[in-house]
C-alpha cells in the first residue's frame, strides 16, 4: 500500500498536535466513498417517490384541515432541502470546472456549513480559481477542527496575499476533537486537488494554514 502522507507543520516536520490519518481509517473512508454513487441514486429515487406522494396529499387536502395542509407543506420543504443536500454531496464525487471566487465567499460558505461564526467578519479578499463545491467542503472540515469543541463556536480568520499566493489562517482552539487528523487529511487532499494549494499546522499548534495560488 502507498504510504499515507504525513500531516505536517510549517517546517515540514510531522504535526505534533494532530496525528496523521491511519491506513485503517483511510480504508474505512474509502469503503464509504465506494458506496456513495449508489447511495445517492437510491436516496434520490426514494425522495422522488416521497415528493410525488406529498404532492398528491396537497391536492387531497386543498380544502381540508389547515393544520394538515401546513404539515404537508413542511414535509415538502424538508424534502426539497434534503434533495439539495444530496445534490451537493453528489457534486463532491465529480470533477468540476474551476471557478474564480473571492476567498471571503469561500470561507463564509464553509463557516455556515459548519455552523461557526467568523469574528470579526472578513474584509474584501483576493479571488482564487478553485472547484468551489469541493473547496467549501474542505474548508468546512478545517474550520470545524480549528474552532474546537463546545457550543457557540467562533473562529478568528486572517487572509493575506503575497507573491501570487493567498494564506488563509485559522486560529486554532486548544480544545481539539479526536477526529482532527482524519478531517485535516481530507481537507488537505481537497486543498491540493481542487485548489492547487496546501494545508499545514503551525509548529506551536495554534494555527491551521491553507495556502492557495491566486493566479
Amino acid at each position: 500500500m502507498t504510504t499515507v502522507p504525513e500531516h505536517v507543520d510549517e517546517t515540514g516536520a510531522p504535526c505534533a498536535r494532530h496525528a496523521a490519518i491511519s491506513p485503517s481509517s483511510l480504508y474505512q473512508l474509502a469503503m464509504v466513498g465506494s458506496r456513495a454513487p449508489a447511495f445517492h441514486h437510491d436516496c434520490a429515487s426514494k425522495l422522488q417517490g416521497l415528493v410525488m406522494a406529498l404532492d398528491e396529499l396537497t391536492e387531497l387536502t386543498e380544502n381540508g384541515d389547515p393544520q394538515l395542509i401546513r404539515a404537508v407543506e413542511t414535509a415538502l420543504e424538508a424534502s426539497r432541502e434534503l434533495n439539495a443536500l444530496l445534490n451537493l454531496n453528489r457534486a463532491l464525487t465529480r470533477s468540476v470546472p474551476k471557478t474564480m471566487i473571492a476567498v471571503t465567499d469561500l470561507v463564509t460558505r464553509a463557516a455556515e456549513r459548519s455552523g461557526i461564526a467568523i469574528r470579526p467578519p472578513l474584509a474584501a479578499t483576493p479571488s482564487v480559481n478553485v472547484g468551489v463545491a469541493a473547496m467549501v467542503h474542505g474548508l468546512a472540515l478545517a474550520i470545524d477542527i480549528a474552532a474546537g469543541t463546545g457550543r457557540g463556536r467562533a473562529l478568528a480568520v486572517t487572509v493575506s496575499e503575497a507573491n501570487g499566493q493567498v494564506d488563509i489562517v485559522f486560529q486554532a482552539s486548544p480544545l481539539q476533537p479526536s477526529n482532527a487528523g482524519e478531517s485535516l487529511a481530507i481537507a488537505g487532499f481537497v486543498v491540493g486537488r481542487d485548489g492547487g494549494g496546501k494545508l499545514w499546522c503551525s509548529a506551536a499548534g495554534d494555527q491551521i494554514v491553507i495556502r492557495l495560488p491566486t493566479a
